[in-house]
Order: C-alpha cells, then sequence, then structure tokens
C-alpha cells in the first residue's frame, strides 16, 4: 500500500517555523519548545511499515502529494490517507484539509480514515461537511479500519523516523500512556468521549524497550494519563517505570554525555487523591515538573497538603494549572494565586534562595458543548452571563471578555506563567485585588509593554527606568469609577467589556465623558 498521513496545519506560526527549520536558519530548539508529534499517526505508521507499506508523512495541505495530473488518471496516489484531528476550534482548518486531500483518492471517501480528538468529539459534523464518517476513540484493533487483524495499534511504538526532527518534539522524548480514560466527567474535557472506559494499568514496558532499540535511549518520558493517581494499579505503574530506569538518579545509557532520566506525568496530577501513600510511592520517579492542577478555591485546604506534601518528598519543580471562567468569579482565581505566591514565600530561605518553586497557569474554561441545538461548541469558547446591574462590581465581579482576554495578555507578559518569585507575580496580577480588577480592565497595550508604562520599579524587577506612569493614571481612572459605579462607570464598562474594537467606536458615539474617551482610545491600538 501507499500510505498518506496527514496533521492539519493548525499551529500558530507553523508555516514561518517551518520554513526556517527546513532552511537550517531557525534557531535550535529543545523538545520542551518543540511541537508534539501526532502519536496516532505515528503509531499508525508503525503499524504499515510492519506491514511492508510505503509512508509519507505531511503538514498540511500539501501540493506536492496531490499533482493536478492525477486528478484525470485512473491510478490513483493513494491507496489510503490517515488525517489527525485536534482541537474543534480548528474546525474550518481540518475540513478544509480533508477537502483537499479527496482529490487524492478520487474522491473515494472511504479511502480516507480521520480520527483524533475532534474526530471523535464531533463525527456527526464532520461526516456532514465531508461525507467521511470519522474513526472514534481509541484504535485498540486493527479491524476497526478494515483490516482482518486483531492488533492493537494504539500499543505500538510510535515511528518517530517519518517526522523532521527539527520540528517535532520527538528528539529527546518519548510519549506513553500507563492508563486510560478517567473516572470524572468533567464539561470541558474531550476524555470521556475520545476514551470511555478507564482503564487502570497498561504494560508501557514493551514499547519503550523497543524506542530505545529503535530510536537510542532518550531522557524523558511524557505519561499522557488523564488520571493516573485513581488507578488501583499505581504500584505496578511505578514498579514499571522504575524497572525502565526512571527512578531517581538515573541516567541514560549510550549517550554523551549521560542525560538524567525525567518523567513528566503531562496531564497532571489531581490534588484530591494526593496523599502520603501515594507520593511515597511516586517519591521512587525523577518527576519534573510535578504537575498539580487547583481548579477550585473550596479545594484550597486539600490542594495546600497536596503540594506541601509533595515539597517534602522531596519534589522542587510545579507546575499548577487553574481552571476560570466556568463557576468561579476573578476574586475566586486570584485568591488562588495569592495562595500559590504565600506557598513560595514560605519555601523561600531566609538568604532568598527557594527550597522549591510552583510556576502558575491560568487556564481558560473551553467547553466542548454549548447550548446550540448541536450541543457542540466549535470555537471552545464560553461567556458567563451577564449579572444584575446591582451587583458589587468591583468586589463581586463576573467575568467578561475582556478579563479573561486580559488574563491571557498577562500569562503572555509573563512568558507564558505566573512567576513563582512572589515579587514578580505580584506585579504580574496585581499586589492588591483592587489593582487586580484594575489590570482586568486594563487596555491591552499597558500590559504588553508594562516596562514602558509603568513608573514604578519593584524589588526583583529587572533594572530600568521608570516608565510614564500611564498604568498608574489607569488604575487611579478605573478604581474611582468603581468606587462610584454610575453611569460613567457604566459607559465604560460596557464598552470595553465585549473585547471588541467595534464596541469601542460605537461607544465614542454616545459617550459624553471626555476623559472615558481618552482611555477608550487606548483599546483601539
Amino acid at each position: 500500500m501507499r500510505v498518506l498521513l496527514v496533521e492539519p496545519d493548525y499551529r500558530h506560526g507553523s508555516v514561518s517555523f517551518r520554513k526556517a527549520a527546513e532552511s537550517g536558519s531557525a534557531k535550535k530548539r529543545d523538545d520542551e519548545s518543540l511541537w508534539y508529534p501526532p502519536i496516532g499517526l505515528l503509531k499508525l505508521a508503525t503499524f504499515h511499515k510492519r506491514r511492508g507499506d510505503t509512508i509519507v508523512f505531511v503538514n498540511g495541505c500539501d501540493k506536492s502529494v496531490v499533482k493536478e495530473q492525477d486528478l484525470f488518471s485512473h491510478e490513483l496516489l493513494w491507496d489510503r490517507i490517515y488525517i489527525t484531528t485536534l482541537f474543534t476550534f480548528d474546525w474550518k482548518n481540518v475540513i478544509e484539509t480533508i477537502n483537499f486531500y479527496k482529490k487524492a483518492v478520487g474522491g473515494s471517501v472511504h479511502k480516507i480514515f480521520v480520527g483524533g480528538i475532534m474526530a471523535s468529539i464531533m463525527p456527526n459534523d464532520i461526516f456532514e461537511e465531508t461525507g467521511i464518517q470519522p474513526f472514534v476513540g481509541i484504535l485498540d484493533t486493527a479491524r476497526k479500519i478494515g483490516f482482518d487483524d486483531d492488533t492493537n495499534i494504539d500499543s505500538l511504538p510510535p515511528a518517530y523516523d517519518v517526522l523532521p526532527q527539527n520540528l517535532y518534539a520527538v528528539n529527546d522524548t518519548y510519549y506513553a500512556y500507563a492508563t486510560r480514560g478517567c473516572t470524572h466527567k468533567c464539561q470541558w474535557c474531550g476524555v470521556p468521549e475520545i476514551e470511555p472506559t478507564y482503564c487502570d494499568y497498561i504494560d508501557i514496558k514493551p514499547m519503550i524497550r523497543e524506542m530505545r532499540r529503535l530510536y537510542g535511549d532518550k531522557s524523558r518520558l511524557k505519561l499522557m494519563d488523564n488520571n493516573v493517581l485513581a488507578s488501583p494499579s499505581l504500584n505496578r505503574i511505578v514498579e514499571d517505570l522504575v524497572e525502565l530506569g526512571y527512578g531517581r538518579g538515573e541516567k541514560t545509557q549510550g549517550t554523551v554525555p549521560p542525560r538524567s532520566r525525567v518523567i513528566d506525568f503531562n496531564q497532571g496530577l489531581e490534588a484530591t487523591h494526593i496523599n502520603e501513600e501515594n507520593i511515597t510511592l511516586l517519591e521512587q520517579l525523577h518527576i519534573k515538573p510535578m504537575r498539580i492542577a487547583f481548579d477550585r478555591l473550596s479545594y484550597r485546604d486539600r490542594y495546600i497538603n497536596a503540594v506541601n506534601v509533595a515539597q517534602r518528598h522531596g519534589f522542587k519543580e510545579f507546575s499548577n494549572y487553574m481552571l476560570y471562567n466556568e463557576k468561579d468569579t476573578p476574586r475566586d482565581l486570584y485568591e488562588r494565586l495569592k495562595i500559590n505566591i504565600d506557598i513560595n514565600q514560605s519555601w523561600r530561605h531566609a538568604d532568598g534562595k527557594a527550597a522549591a518553586a510552583i510556576y502558575s497557569y491560568p487556564m481558560r474554561f473551553a467547553p466542548i458543548k454549548d447550548n446550540s441545538p448541536q450541543h457542540l461548541n466549535r470555537a471552545r469558547d464560553y461567556v458567563s452571563p451577564k449579572p444584575d446591574r446591582n451587583i458589587d462590581y468591583l468586589h463581586d465581579a463576573r467575568w467578561t471578555k475582556r478579563f479573561t482576554r486580559n488574563i491571557e495578555i498577562i500569562k503572555g507578559a509573563s512568558h507564558g506563567a505566573i512567576s513563582p518569585t512572589p515579587t514578580l507575580a505580584l506585579r504580574a496580577i496585581g499586589e492588591t485585588y483592587e489593582e487586580y480588577i484594575a489590570n482586568l480592565y486594563m487596555p491591552e497595550e499597558l500590559i504588553r509593554y508594562r516596562d514602558k508604562y509603568e513608573a514604578r520599579i519593584y524589588p526583583n524587577n529587572p533594572d530600568r527606568k521608570p516608565g510614564t506612569g500611564n498604568v498608574e493614571a489607569f488604575r487611579e481612572f478605573i478604581l474611582r469609577l468603581l468606587s462610584s459605579q454610575d453611569e460613567v462607570f457604566f459607559e465604560f464598562h460596557d464598552a470595553v467589556s465585549p473585547c471588541s474594537k467595534e464596541a469601542i467606536k460605537q461607544a465614542f458615539n454616545t459617550v459624553k465623558n471626555e476623559e472615558v474617551k481618552k482611555w477608550l482610545e487606548w483599546y483601539l491600538k
């Protein structure tokens, strides 16, 4: 067979980066900054290679593998085309990609196989648009794709050699699952659709050993399990990982120089499941970072206990995802961020050095289902219902599009995460709750370029001259409006909350207050 593997070109900036990487002009990047590989396609590549088939991998709509003259030929370029999918907000790109490759099989939709996350979540929508019925879930037998073969494709080692290594994170990383599925059914998560049955143990030893034989010893193992701590077989999983050489102090073999082997439970460990018993098990492993979520303020005590237990057992680097804009409020998120700042402060020695560190990653609520007739949310967007006018818009603030957008801008200005250094973290989010709310209203220009516009110099801030003071002036302005919450406040609030330049422009036709107009101009930059 001639088999084509396709990953849609949905990665931000992928075209320019790919061209630079292929030309050799791109700066060399490690696996932590390269693209995650399409693991499902790579396992299919292994399956077909073992059959003796010819495999080609492409990214995006690659005209070089679909030639015009072949459209009028009886000979097809490809016997099978597999197209992977990722997030639902890539809907338009994925549909265009599927329709593009239908040419290469003469329009024979039975020769195109579509799978992955989006395909499993919204298969009927894809069928209506393309005429192709996607494969849903895990490919645990080749019979599901038309072969008289019981091979569990999901258990095969990924074929790294079909990928360009200057684009994908396969140079020093293995990817595997020690469990499948999850015991929860969270609204924002696609796992219940993709992996509906919780499998509490997968023997990953054969896969990792085969990967080492084929591609050499790699130092990092990313386990993509959704809820490994829920497994009653956690002891067996840890034993397997230790046997594979991922215990503390273990190093790669056959590499120069030897590198420390590291495990990353990439989807996180649930704080509510962490206790002395399972942390004592995990303590045998070199886990870096320790990813623990903190999605509800009501989890405060269990979360604080979880990170402190882990820190006492020798874990030093924590990555903390915080869901926001679901059932919480802006104050709820601020309190959770402050808890991390306080913990980071408590872990600092008298000389200022930190015994451990938590990097905070606020993560916007992006539900898979909504209230549309299809109950599917292709854009993965969510806006909280507008509150009554009689709430306190300062002390009982509610999420708006502007607020969620500004959280993402604050993260971006902080290199994607809120710093574990307390002074820098407070500068990013606000030293007080009032400053934080002012930051959520603030024009993006002032957040992105705070060094230019902020007069105050913070401790541990890189040496710089005081800025123009526009940041402080805006805070004084918005907090003054919030103290009155009169007609002028609501004119400003209603103009900026939709996070739309059109709403700002419309406001200019009705707003009479010149100070308000002056600040509205900043949102058009």
